[in-house]
Order: C-alpha cells, then structure tokens, then sequence
C-alpha cells in the first residue's frame, strides 16, 4: 500500500497500524479465512486483499465507505467484507458469525477498559490454533492484556512486530469455570499494593501467618483436624 490512503478523521488522519504489522497480518491470513477485526483501516485493505470474509467493527461509517472506495479502486474484490458501524463492546456481544474466526485484530478504543472487552468477546469467537494480534501492547490499558495472554498456558507468543503488535496462537478455550486461582496472572494474590505501606505490610504477614497455619492442619492428621486426642 504505497499510495498511502487516508481514511481517519474525515479522510485527513491515517492512523493505520504499522508496517510490519500490516506485513505480520498479511504473513497469517489465507484466501476464505474467517477474520475479524476492532477498528479499521489499512488492515481491512490487508484482510480483503487476502481474500479473507472479514468483519471490521469501529463506529465510523464514514471510514468504511473510504476503505471499501479504496479497495474497489485497487480492484479489490470487496463482496467478503463487512463492516458494524457501532462501538465494539456494544457490537461483539451481539455479534454471530457463521464460524469460528482464525485469525482476529485487536486494534479499536484503547483507553480501559475495551481492549479487555475486545479481547474477552474475540477470543471466544477464535478457533483453537487461530492467531489474534494485539497491536499498541506498550499503552498500559493493552498491556494488561498482552500480560495475560503471555502468561497463560492458552496462548503461544508467535512475534512481536513493530516493537508493538503481538501475535498469539490460540492452544486451547479458556477454562469455563472461574478457576481464577489456576491463572498464572493471579499468581500475585494477594496484591496489597493498594494499600498505604504502614498496613500493606500489616496485612501481608497477617496472610502469611494464615497461609502457614492452613499448611500445618493440613500436615496433621486427620483425628488432630477434628479435635479428637491422638494416640
């Protein structure tokens, strides 16, 4: 895309991710993927010239009749994608493909909490071996995120590009039950860090001491548990 398009802002900003990004979107992508993406721009050029049935969300319609005006001036074929004028978390929990997504762009509203709302409805729709990207992962609101998908089990950390957009493969669905102990982003419990320093510390040895006595019950046997004299 050399021609440099500019469909932001009433067509005078681009805000397009960058271009390795848009390279490591290009490099996962396959003719007749399922696709998805929060916001839209050069990355939906990307997703339509692949041949991709690709979805963009971000409530802009005004953007979406730019990029599809670009596409078709390019010759790109456009009856596979679609686009939802609404805000991403009022669009992703209504929205029913007729698929599961194999690969997934996270790049709508980046101010907390939507990229943890992006993520929590399109990983649902991602297939099991799918990527998502996840790009601005350096703006905190994103790295939250990005956090999370490092240290789970879940995701495979693929590359990083353009020191900010981050693809993940998909290894497994997220557990159904709230196991939240199992995460290893909750490995830090508890996180006294809201507290002023005098009681951080105050409450931090009162739960070691707890911690401490709930592994020596458990080292007892069983008649001492209950109360009973042992032998």
């Amino acid at each position: 895309m050399t021609d440099g398009p500019v469909f932001h802002a009433g067509g005078t900003r681009t805000w397009n991710a960058l271009p390795d990004t848009l390279g490591l979107l290009a490099a996962h992508v396959r003719a007749g993927d399922r696709t998805i993406e929060t916001g839209a721009g050069a990355s939906t050029v990307v997703f339509t010239a692949a041949g991709a049935e690709h979805t963009a969300i971000s409530p802009a319609p005004d953007e979406h009749q730019r990029i599809r005006a670009y596409c078709e001036s390019v010759g790109l074929d456009t009856s596979r994608l679609s686009f939802v004028a609404e805000p991403s978390d009022a669009a992703l929990p209504a929205l029913k493909l007729d698929r599961p997504v194999d690969l997934a762009f996270i790049d709508g509203k980046h101010s907390f909490p939507h990229p943890t709302i992006d993520f929590h409805y399109v990983e649902q729709m991602l297939a099991v071996g799918g990527v998502l990207v996840l790009d601005d992962v350096p703006m905190p609101a994103v790295a939250v995120v990005f956090g999370f998908m490092q240290g789970s089990a879940d995701w495979e950390l693929l590359e990083v590009a353009d020191n900010r957009a981050a693809a993940f493969r998909k290894r497994a669905d997220a557990d159904p039950d709230d196991n939240w102990h199992l995460q290893p982003f909750n490995r830090g419990y508890p996180d006294y860090s809201f507290a002023p320093l005098s009681q951080r510390i105050r409450l931090s040895a009162h739960h070691r001491v707890r911690q401490g006595a709930r592994k020596l019950r458990a080292q007892l046997p069983v008649g001492r548990r209950r109360g009973t004299p042992g032998r």
